[in-house]
């Protein structure tokens, strides 16, 4: 995901989003306080992508850290219903991808980056993960012939766009599509090349299409 940020000129998103995909969600969701928790974090959402709603969640953390002691910082987590030790754990990741970054000599953009040239690095590294739906069973149909639908806490879940890439795949009652975007399947051609299988349906000739006949002489 990383290195083809670096070709899409995102590289300092998709490094936050890779060390937050690296670890156990920071947002809690107690089952005694869920309605309260669900309206915390959702301030983060992106109707588009729950990748987003990490970024916008990061952004939000850097500002509050900045404006508080650490004791302040600690006491507004939990009072939003975010794991402070996770957080701390994705900033101390975030900090080590940045250090390996810059000993291969790649360097993080300064100015924010399109969210399409963002999804369409975390492809790059997803692409086991993609689903197109399927309207008559109101689910996704994903590579090699599995079958899951976006988990009820996803952005997405009620918006259920046309394809989707997920970070993780969970089995429970049935296969569920976590930390879900939205995607185009003209990304997916263009990065997975000789993995994909191609049919051709309904040939046809067309006589404005065909070469002209040789000509003797």
């Amino acid at each position: 995901m990383v290195l083809e940020a670096e070709r899409n000129g995102c590289v300092r998103e998709v490094t936050v989003i890779a060390a937050g995909l690296s670890i156990q969600d920071p947002r809690d969701r107690p089952s005694e306080k869920a309605a309260a928790a669900d309206a915390a974090h959702g301030r983060f959402r992106d109707p588009d992508s729950d990748l987003i709603a990490y970024l916008n969640l990061w952004r939000y953390l850097e500002q509050r850290q900045r404006e508080s002691s650490s004791s302040q910082f600690r006491r507004m987590c939990r009072a939003e219903y975010l794991n402070y030790l996770r957080v701390r754990e994705w900033q101390d990741l975030y900090g080590q991808l940045r250090q390996v970054l810059q000993d291969m000599g790649v360097k993080l953009n300064h100015d924010e980056a399109p969210p399409e040239q963002i999804h369409r690095s975390v492809l790059a590294g997803l692409l086991s993960h993609i689903g197109v739906r399927d309207s008559e069973r109101r689910d996704y149909t994903g590579a090699r012939n599995s079958r899951f639908a976006i988990f009820p806490g996803s952005g997405l879940a009620r918006r259920q766009p046309e394809w989707v890439m997920a970070a993780e795949l969970v089995e429970t009652t049935r296969l569920w599509a976590r930390r879900v975007a939205r995607i185009e399947p003209e990304w997916v051609e263009k990065l997975a090349g000789a993995l994909l299988n191609y049919s051709y349906s309904e040939p046809h000739w067309d006589s404005r299409r065909a070469p002209p006949w040789p000509t003797n002489g």
